[in-house]
C-alpha cells in the first residue's frame, strides 16, 4: 500500500485547492438532515369546518357529538352564529363583441355559467372555488360546565374547530332536569 504524501498532493492541486475545499464543505452541509416545520395559515385555521353541502344544523350536531365526549362535559348543546355562509364561485365564460357603427362603438358582453354534463339528467354548474362559512360566535351549554377544566377544554375544542378566539365562545352550565 502506498503512503499518501500531503505535500505532494498540495502541490498537484495548486490553484484548485480552495474551490475543492468549498465544494467539499458544501457536500457536508447538504448531507446534514434538516427539520421542516409546517406553518398553519389563517386560511387553514378558518378552513372548512364541514364537508361541502353540510348544513349548519349538521355542523352543530357533529360538534355536540364530539364535545360530549370530553371527560366531565356530559350532555352538550352548541349554537354557532355565522358571519357569512358558504359561498360557491362558478366557472364562467365571457364573450365580448365590439361593433363599430357610423355613429360610434357599440359593445356587448355576454357571460355564461359553465355547466358540466354528468351522467345524471341535470347539468350542474362547475364550481371553481368554495368559500366556507366564517363564524361570529359560539355558545356551548354543557352539564359539566361548572368545572373550570371542562370549561377550558370546551373553549379550546370549539376554538380549534371554528377558528374563533376564546373571547367569542361562551360556555354555560346546563340546567338540571
Amino acid at each position: 500500500m502506498k503512503k499518501i504524501n500531503f505535500n505532494e498532493l498540495k502541490s498537484k492541486l495548486g490553484r484548485f485547492k480552495y474551490p475543492l475545499l468549498i465544494l467539499l464543505l458544501g457536500l457536508v452541509l447538504l448531507s446534514i438532515p434538516t427539520r421542516s416545520e409546517k406553518k398553519e395559515t389563517a386560511e387553514t385555521a378558518q378552513g372548512p369546518p364541514e364537508s361541502p353541502g353540510v348544513g349548519a344544523e349538521d355542523v352543530e350536531a357533529r360538534m355536540e357529538a364530539i364535545l360530549s365526549e370530553i371527560e366531565g362535559a356530559g350532555r352538550v348543546r352548541v349554537m354557532l352564529q355565522y358571519a357569512a355562509g358558504e359561498k360557491s364561485i362558478y366557472q364562467t365564460d365571457s364573450e365580448q363583441e365590439i361593433r363599430t357603427n357610423g355613429d360610434g362603438k357599440e359593445t356587448r358582453t355576454a357571460v355564461e355559467t359553465v355547466l358540466s354534463s354528468r351522467e345524471s339528467s341535470r347539468d350542474a354548474p362547475v364550481v371553481v372555488q368554495t368559500i366556507y362559512p366564517t363564524f361570529r360566535g359560539a355558545v356551548v351549554v354543557a352539564e359539566g360546565a361548572d368545572a373550570g377544566s371542562v370549561k377550558l377544554d370546551l373553549v379550546n375544542a370549539v376554538s380549534s374547530l371554528t377558528g374563533l378566539g376564546a373571547d367569542k365562545i361562551t360556555v354555560i352550565k346546563m340546567k338540571s332536569e
